[in-house]
């Protein structure tokens, strides 16, 4: 689990970040209570090694992104 610490104006944002792979073979960001899947573009922009992601499988990241 990373963290992030973020302004807006005045204001600053910090929490509690995640990486992981949903069932569906997504990779997932959560950011506090919130989370959304990252698309093919994202996890190579954001040099994501999703080898390092615990029970990372393969054959479910090929089929929701490569098929």
């Amino acid at each position: 689990m990373g963290k992030f610490e973020y302004q807006s104006g005045k204001t600053t944002f910090k929490g509690a970040f995640n990486i992981y792979q949903a069932k569906s073979g997504a990779i997932m960001l959560l950011m506090g209570t919130k989370y959304t899947a990252l698309t093919y573009c994202q996890i190579n922009d954001l040099n994501i090694d999703c080898y390092e992601l615990s029970e990372f499988n393969h054959d479910d990241f090929e089929h929701y992104y490569l098929r």
